[in-house]
């Protein structure tokens, strides 16, 4: 595998929907790439609204096992929360949130509550659509939700499906479209199912400076998803 392409993982956690691939009708101006595939994981009862500035990784996190198991599964934000921090690289004396460790290992850990274990690891890579054609091809694979880190890795939101020119794990592809979710009420990803053009997605590098240094280092400059692997 070339740098290009090169991802830094690392997993934590322990693991299904079934979600067909919809085949979409080929429209559009000529020589425009067209949306041929759609996979979409989003349930309107599992949407989560975060509960306060802390809990948009535990809010995810819960949308996440909703998403699986097709059902509002009530899982408590704060609790999430708890279980993130004892298993992030975060200083537990500064750190109010989560981190992309603490964020994969509760999406694991509470998979459980889903009905279908799975488990889920960070990935780090060197390019935004690196990172966004990896996502596509983990939800077409196993048509389960991936988190993003946005907002230069200060904000969670969930990818719940995508649109693309062909099945990601069936050759070569052009994502047409991403679909997420926001836990939150505001900012540049805000809305509770939205669709985006993959170049007008607003998905930043990782900027954050919080954890320990082999974290750091690993995380910074970096586009980062959690992805599920089985």
């Amino acid at each position: 595998m070339d740098s290009s392409t090169r991802a830094i993982v690392r997993g934590s956690g322990v693991a299904g929907l079934l979600v067909a691939l919809l085949l979409i009708p080929a429209a559009g101006a000529s020589g425009t790439t067209l949306t041929k595939v759609k996979v979409d994981t989003y349930l309107a009862a599992g949407y989560e609204r975060q509960v306060d500035g802390r809990t948009c990784t535990a809010a995810s996190t819960a949308m996440m096992e909703n998403f699986i198991a097709r059902s509002d599964l009530g899982l408590r934000q704060l609790s999430i929360l708890a279980y993130e921090q004892s298993h992030d690289a975060l200083n537990d004396k500064i750190q109010r949130g989560s981190d992309p460790l603490g964020w994969a290992s509760a999406a694991t850990h509470y998979s459980v509550n889903a009905g279908d274990a799975t488990t889920y690891r960070w990935v780090a890579y060197p390019s935004k659509m690196a990172a966004l054609n990896a996502a596509a091809k983990a939800i077409a694979k196993l048509h389960k939700p991936v988190g993003v880190a946005v907002w230069n890795g200060g904000h969670a939101i969930v990818m719940t499906g995508f649109g693309a020119s062909a099945d990601p794990n069936k050759g070569a592809f052009l994502l047409t479209a991403v679909i997420t979710s926001d836990p939150y009420t505001s900012g540049q990803t805000v809305g509770q199912h939205r669709t985006w053009a993959p170049d007008a997605f607003p998905f930043g590098k990782y900027l954050q400076l919080d954890a320990t240094p082999s974290y750091d280092a690993a995380w910074y400059g970096k586009w980062i998803v959690i992805v599920p692997i089985d």
